[in-house]
This record gives structure tokens, C-alpha cells and sequence, in this order.
């Protein structure tokens, strides 16, 4: 049985009128009269008889009228608890992302909680992807898309890279960036940053000098004013101590993902902090392409 039916009957029998039962539930007076009637086509009985006075309820009405007001007040109950419910609803949100989107992310961190709200955020910085399925994480951060069909990516934007070296450093014989051999490169062993590599393998005529398998890592080595490497723009410029090296001009973009299982997005928790991340991608476009030098 259909409750939106039994709805149209007990509100009919409540207000003893069709104008007013439609007032009720928030339909015109003709659509009313025609659920009306149609429902009771459906119960093959009549169940008002249409008077000058108003709706009077017959014998199969009055029948009828106990069943549908012990589903209105069960109906009721369930609007009553669906506040809690929704309460009660996780309010602890995980996210995953390497170490590159944790700089950004926990740099925005206050404009990320103001709009998020009363959740809780937890951050697993970390290369590998973890299990949504099994609530590992509810939204990872990445520049790779998924291979499951069960995962949505949004793309969010682009981060752009480009070659750095501290103010300070000083190329041994004044070699050209190109052929200097003081270069920040990447392990070999878990090479999160193929792209990168490749650009450095094409570019230079020798091999990095010094390597790291993480973005922090090499930006505080060329800091420190021991050679180049490639960074993010939004990461390197705001670095006093950093220039950036225009010969190379953008080395790299990497595409910018958010990734969230399918059905993670039915909880409005998750759902409302994807909106808000992607805002906060599209407010700090700029930086993340390099343009706010």
C-alpha cells in the first residue's frame, strides 16, 4: 500500500473538505479530488460520500480510518527522529592525500573548518591509496585517477612546478642550470614523482647529485643552498629565500583530483566537505598555477 495514498485519505477524512485537505498536504484542490478518487477506484469501495457540507466518511471509510491514522502517527515519528538521525550521521571525516596536498590543504586549514562545520577532520598524509570500501578514508586527494568503478573523481584544478635554487647558492665555474651537476632529484626505490624524473632525465646533462623521495625534503635541501630542484610553484614562491629559475619556465602541471566512493557521497558530511574543498581549489587557483608572483 502506498502511503502518499493513505496520506490523501486521512487527510480528506481529518479536514472533512477537499480544499482544506489540500492545504494540508500542499496540493492543489483538482489534484486532490482526483487522488481521492483514485485511491478509492484502487480500495474498489467509496469512501466519502461529497455532500454540500462537506466530505462524510461512509461505512468502508470508517474502516478504513483507524489503519491510516496508526501510519500517519508512525509516519509523524519518523519526522520526529530524523533530526537525531541525521546527528548521528559521521561526523568525523578522513582524508588521505600525499605530502604535497597536506601542505596546501593544512595551509587553508581554517578556511577548510569554517566551511565544513562542526565535523572532524582527520588527515593521513601518505603515497599509497587507501581502501574507501572498508572506511580507511572517506576522500583521498591525488593527481592519479583511480582504477575502480566504484570511485568518483572530481578534478579540482592544476598544480604547476618549476626549477628553484636559493638566493644564496653559488654554481661552482658558473655553469649553466642545465649542465651544473647540483641538482635535488628523486629516489629510485618508491619514485612517487615519475613525471618529474623524466623531465630531470631529458633536461639535464647529469644525474641529481642529491636525492629524496619527498617534495619537503627537496625544498628544504635547495634551501639550504646546495642546488636546484623542481617544486611547486605554490609551495616554492612564497619562500624568501627561493627564486625561481625562468629559463625553464613551467616545468610540470599535475592535474588535481578528489576522489570519493560513490556511495559515501549519499552522507551529507562527505558530500558537503567535497563542495567546500572544491571551492577552496578554485579560490587558490592562482597560487597553485604560479600566478600571484
Amino acid at each position: 500500500m502506498n502511503w502518499d495514498d493513505l496520506r490523501v485519505f486521512d487527510a480528506a477524512a481529518r479536514m472533512r473538505g477537499l480544499t482544506a485537505a489540500s492545504r494540508v498536504l500542499g496540493i492543489s484542490q483538482p489534484q486532490m479530488s482526483r487522488r481521492l478518487r483514485a485511491f478509492e477506484d484502487k480500495m474498489g469501495a467509496r469512501l466519502f460520500d461529497r455532500t454540500p457540507n462537506g466530505l462524510m466518511i461512509t461505512g468502508a471509510g470508517e474502516k478504513l480510518l483507524p489503519l491510516a491514522h496508526q501510519m500517519r502517527l508512525v509516519a509523524e515519528g519518523v519526522e520526529r527522529v530524523q533530526p537525531e538521525l541525521a546527528q548521528s550521521q559521521r561526523r568525523v571525516l578522513r582524508i588521505s592525500l600525499d605530502e604535497v596536498r597536506e601542505h596546501f590543504i593544512t595551509s587553508h586549514m581554517a578556511e577548510l573548518m569554517d566551511g565544513i562545520g562542526d565535523a572532524e577532520i582527520e588527515l593521513f598524509c601518505g603515497q599509497m591509496h587507501l581502501n574507501h570500501s572498508s572506511r580507511e578514508t572517506e576522500i583521498q586527494l591525488r593527481s592519479c585517477l583511480p582504477e575502480s568503478e566504484t570511485l568518483i573523481a572530481r578534478k579540482l584544478g592544476e598544480t604547476v612546478y618549476g626549477v628553484y635554487v636559493s638566493k644564496g647558492f653559488k654554481s661552482g665555474g658558473g655553469v649553466i642550470p642545465a649542465v651544473d651537476r647540483n641538482w635535488i632529484g628523486f629516489s629510485a626505490d618508491r619514485l612517487w614523482y615519475p613525471e618529474l624524473k623524466q623531465w630531470m632525465d631529458k633536461n639535464l646533462k647529469y644525474a641529481p647529485k642529491m636525492r629524496f623521495n619527498t617534495i619537503p625534503a627537496q625544498l628544504n635541501a635547495a634551501r639550504s643552498g646546495v642546488g636546484y630542484a623542481v617544486l611547486p610553484r605554490f609551495l616554492a614562491d612564497p619562500v624568501d629565500d627561493l627564486v625561481r629559475i625562468d629559463e625553464f619556465g613551467d616545468v610540470y602541471s599535475a592535474s588535481e583530483h578528489l576522489i570519493v566512493h560513490r556511495d559515501l557521497l549519499r552522507e551529507p558530511v562527505v558530500r558537503h566537505a567535497v563542495d567546500v574543498i572544491a571551492e577552496l581549489y578554485k579560490k587558490h587557483r592562482p597560487a597553485l598555477i604560479g600566478l600571484t608572483n
